[in-house]
């Protein structure tokens, strides 16, 4: 059988830190983005390996048509993002930063609009 663990204590808390300090760059930092507006851009999920060195951040925005551009320039500046979070991480190391869309939403609007059609 395969059991997923679940989150230690320490990965939840380093990755609700991480999630504040990324979010609070974002607001912060204008110049990050010449493209996006970083205010309209929200953290769902940060999730860490277990050896807290490999992050993976679910960010949500208004804008479904630039989502592929928004994440590749995520990726692209991730290190200058690290970078900037590392002077306020409480842990040894800042872990590895990669961002992803998270399509929870538009998965729960498709699941429910089915279901509206089979009332």
């Amino acid at each position: 059988m395969n059991h997923k663990r679940q989150p230690s204590n320490r990965q939840l808390k380093v990755g609700q830190q991480i999630r504040f300090l990324i979010s609070n760059f974002f607001i912060k930092e204008d110049f990050i983005f010449e493209t996006f507006d970083s205010k309209n851009l929200t953290i769902v999920d940060v999730i860490l390996s277990p050896d807290l060195k490999n992050a993976k951040i679910f960010i949500s925005t208004n804008s479904v048509s630039a989502n592929k551009v928004l994440i590749n320039e995520l990726n692209n500046k991730s290190k200058l993002i690290q970078t900037k979070i590392a002077s306020n991480l409480t842990s040894k190391f800042t872990p590895k930063i990669k961002f992803f869309f998270d399509n929870s939403f538009e998965y729960s609007n498709k699941i429910n609009n089915i279901l509206e059609t089979i009332k």
